[in-house]
């Protein structure tokens, strides 16, 4: 029978022969793969003093900047309505991975986009507690994206203790995250400055239905899904200098820590949000990795 002689001195020589040639095509081929999928991480951090305002678990979406998820002063649609009064991003999602925006040409609906495929998302939330994301938390997600069909940001989450405001964008092309694809810095930026939090209008304002009390320390609150008098309004800026001073219900407790309009207490608004590349293992460290494979099956065969 046949057999091979491993030789340190010809495989020394092979190595310095191909090792070049391999480092060369890797880098070709990891190069133009980073150029079109990138994996980025995306890292939501409460701004909220000590016994202040939580955030629901926190929606995040890639697009091409055809979903458009609400226009101040029209009504919230359903999928927006479940996250503003339950934190609940299922419909959402759904809608949006199936191609839909909900805002086309000033009018607001449910309209199928040019993109029906290719969206991704995800729902960011505590891993250390409760799932709402409390003052001073971070939370984090990877996403495997696509350069062609990913290269915007949208986000939307609960403000709790409220029952329906809501802390989203609704400019589709705000959060442009092409410079990630190679590997680019990270991009941060604040949410939920003062003034720019919404009411969604889809539910009267009432402690009684708010959701999360028993977090607070409040009395009454939201026992199930989807409860509270519809308001059939329209999505307006909470801009009052007291946020929760048109609530029925008020409870007796002291309800100022709460007030995401007080710059001294949110100067950086309710929360920050990062988005950054994680890098891709170097051409080196993968000829190394694809070397020792080879050279190991060589010495097994010997």
């Amino acid at each position: 029978m046949a057999r091979f002689n491993f030789n340190l001195k010809e495989t020394t020589k092979m190595k310095k022969l191909i090792l070049p040639a391999l480092l060369g095509l890797v880098a070709i081929a990891t190069n133009d793969l980073q150029a079109q999928t990138q994996q980025v991480r995306v890292t939501v951090t409460s701004n909220a003093p000590t016994g202040g305002i939580a955030l629901t678990p926190l929606w995040a979406g890639f697009h091409d900047g055809s979903f458009d998820s609400y226009n101040g002063g029209l009504t919230a649609q359903t999928g927006i309505e479940r996250i503003a009064e339950d934190g609940d991003a299922s419909v959402l999602s759904a809608d949006f991975l199936g191609g839909y925006t909900y805002v086309d040409n000033g009018t607001s609906g449910r309209f199928l986009t040019g993109q029906t495929s290719g969206r991704a998302d995800g729902v960011i939330g505590s891993v250390t507690g409760p799932p709402p994301i409390s003052p001073g938390e971070s939370a984090s997600m990877l996403f495997n994206l696509d350069a062609s069909q990913n290269n915007y940001f949208s986000y939307a989450s609960m403000v709790l203790p409220s029952n329906d405001f809501i802390v989203f964008n609704g400019n589709p092309l705000s959060h442009n995250i092409s410079s990630l694809f190679g590997g680019g810095a990270p991009i941060s930026f604040d949410i939920g400055l003062a003034g720019t939090i919404d009411d969604a209008g889809t539910e009267v304002n009432d402690f009684a239905t708010s959701a999360a009390n028993g977090l607070f320390g409040l009395p009454g609150g939201q026992t199930g899904p989807n409860q509270g008098a519809d308001e059939l309004g329209v999505i307006t800026n909470v801009t009052a200098s007291n946020p929760f001073a048109n609530f029925s219900n008020l409870p007796a407790n002291d309800l100022s820590l709460f007030n995401f309009n007080d710059t001294n207490l949110y100067s950086n608004g309710v929360a920050t949000i990062t988005i950054e590349a994680v890098p891709e293992p170097s051409s080196a460290a993968v000829v190394s990795v694809v070397l020792g494979g080879l050279f190991a099956r060589r010495r097994r065969n010997a």
